[in-house]
C-alpha cells in the first residue's frame, strides 16, 4: 500500500476506479473493473454508500476502497504537504494512475477556526491557482480536482491544535470545548456536503483517553459519534459516518493501539438515526510502528486474526 504521510486510510483495498463529474452535482458515473463476482459494473446517476454486515455498498453492490491519507492541514502549515515541491496535479494524478480511489484529509479544529493563508505553496510555475487562497479555498479546489479524477473524499478531524494529534486524548480540552469541535465540524458539513465526492466524516482521530459505553458522555466516544454522525445528517449529509475506536476501555488484555479498541461496540453500538451509514474504523499498526508482545509470538502473524476479532469487538 502506497501512503502519502505517514498513516494509512485504513480500509479494504480492491482496484475500483471512478470516472465522474459535474462540478459539485452528484451527477457522475461509477465504473469498477471488476465487482466481487468478477463481473464489471457501472452504475450511473446518483447513488448510495452504505456500511452493511462489514461491507461498503454502492447501491447495493459491493463497493470497495483503495484509499490512503494526504497530511498536512492539520499541521502549522495547514495545507497538505508536498506543495513546494510539486502541483497539486501530479499527486492527484499519481493516486489515479495508480488505482486509488478514496483519500482521506486530515484537519485541525484551529484550522477551521482561523483559516489562514499557507505560506508553503510553490506558486512559481505551479500551483498557480492557489496562490493567495485560504486553506479552505485550497481544499476547496483540492476536492474539486479529487472529483475529476474520480477520488472520493473523507474529512477527518486529526486533531484540536496544530500538530497536536498526540495530546488529544478526547475530541475537546480546555481551549477547545465540544461547542468548538462541533462548530469545526458544522462549517465542513455546510461547505462540503454537496460535493459529490465528499462522503465520509472521520469523526476524530484516535481519542485514547476516551471510554465506551461506560455512559460517562463526556468520555464515552460511541456517543459522541453517535452526536455527530445524526448531527452531519440533520444539516443534510448524506456521508458514512467512521468511528474509530479509543484505546483501553474497556482494557485490552493484551495491548491495544491508539484508536484500535472496539471491543466495547459488541455491547454498546453506535447507533444512528440514518440506517446503515457507521463504518467502524480501527487503528491497527504492525511491528515497525510498535513492538508488542504478540508481535514476538512464535507463531507470528497467523496468531493474529484471534487478537484482532478480540479487539474490534
Amino acid at each position: 500500500v502506497k501512503t502519502i504521510g505517514s498513516k494509512m486510510f485504513k480500509v479494504i483495498l480492491s482496484i475500483i476506479s471512478i470516472c465522474v463529474v459535474y462540478g459539485r452535482e452528484k451527477k457522475h458515473c461509477f465504473q469498477s473493473h471488476v465487482d466481487e463476482h468478477g463481473k464489471p459494473f457501472r452504475v450511473n446517476g446518483d447513488y448510495s454508500l452504505t456500511s452493511e454486515k462489514g461491507y461498503l455498498n454502492l447501491n447495493g453492490e459491493r463497493f470497495n476502497l483503495k484509499g490512503t491519507s494526504w497530511f498536512g492541514f492539520e499541521t502549522s502549515t495547514y495545507v497538505v504537504h508536498g506543495l513546494w515541491v510539486h502541483d497539486y496535479h501530479w499527486y492527484i494524478d499519481f493516486m489515479a494512475n495508480n488505482s486509488f480511489n478514496a483519500l482521506r484529509i486530515p484537519f485541525s479544529v484551529q484550522m477551521v477556526q482561523t483559516n489562514p493563508i499557507p505560506n508553503s505553496i510553490t506558486t512559481y510555475q505551479m500551483n498557480e491557482d492557489l496562490a493567495n487562497k485560504t486553506s479552505l479555498e485550497v481544499l476547496d479546489t483540492l476536492i474539486k480536482a479529487l472529483g475529476n479524477d474520480g477520488i472520493l473524499v473523507m474529512l477527518d478531524m486529526h486533531s484540536l491544535e496544530h500538530d497536536g494529534y498526540m495530546e488529544d486524548g478526547l475530541w475537546y480540552d480546555s481551549k477547545y470545548s465540544q461547542d468548538a469541535t462541533k462548530a469545526a465540524w458544522e462549517t465542513m458539513i455546510n461547505r462540503y456536503k454537496d460535493y459529490w465526492n465528499v462522503v465520509a466524516m472521520d469523526v476524530f482521530n484516535e481519542p485514547f483517553d476516551g471510554t465506551w459505553g461506560t455512559g460517562d458522555t463526556s468520555t464515552d466516544f460511541n456517543t459522541w459519534c453517535e452526536t455527530m454522525g445524526n448531527y452531519a445528517n440533520s444539516l443534510g449529509a448524506d456521508w458514512l459516518i467512521f468511528c474509530e475506536g479509543v484505546a483501553q476501555s474497556p482494557p485490552c488484555a493484551d495491548a491495544c493501539f491508539w484508536g484500535e479498541d472496539l471491543q466495547g461496540q459488541a455491547s454498546h453500538p453506535v447507533k444512528l438515526d440514518a440506517a446503515n451509514k457507521i463504518v467502524y474504523s480501527p487503528h491497527c499498526y504492525g511491528p515497525s510502528v510498535a513492538a508488542q508482545d504478540y508481535f514476538s509470538a512464535s507463531n507470528f502473524p497467523d496468531n493474529m486474526p484471534s487478537i484482532w476479532n478480540t479487539h474490534y469487538g
